[in-house]
């Protein structure tokens, strides 16, 4: 089952990429083959402990993934590709506080002037809004 919810993560990363250029399109086939090429590859290291399987299985299909789409990419979106990737990883692991991760992407937002400070330095620090 961790496979699967990885697999299934990854899967969906790799379809948002069209919201960042139409261009970027892959098809449920290309990775299901992908992924059994990453379970045989896999296998190639050997343990017994299932959980140890699973981890290895992961791990290579995580990096399978990253090395075949970024084939596709240009260069300016591959680092973009790397923090989705990351970022939903870690989301999944609940690893990431989801308020911090929204101010990081939207900012400080609309803040009220009346509860803010006065102006320490009117002559060098200009209040546009």
């Amino acid at each position: 089952r961790p496979c699967a919810i990885r697999a299934s993560l990854l899967y969906f990363v790799i379809s948002d990429l069209t919201m960042i250029d139409p261009m970027y399109q892959f098809s449920l086939d290309f990775y299901f083959e992908l992924y059994n090429q990453s379970i045989e590859k896999s296998r190639e290291t050997k343990s017994e402990d299932l959980d140890e399987r699973m981890k290895n299985l992961n791990n290579y299909h995580t990096s399978a993934v990253y090395r075949n789409i970024c084939r596709s990419l240009f260069e300016k979106h591959k680092l973009l590709f790397s923090l989705q990737m990351c970022v939903k990883i870690l989301q999944r692991a609940a690893k990431i506080n989801n308020d911090e991760y929204q101010y990081f992407l939207r900012g400080a937002g609309l803040v009220d002037k009346a509860s803010m400070p006065p102006n320490p330095a009117p002559e060098w620090i200009n209040v546009i809004a």
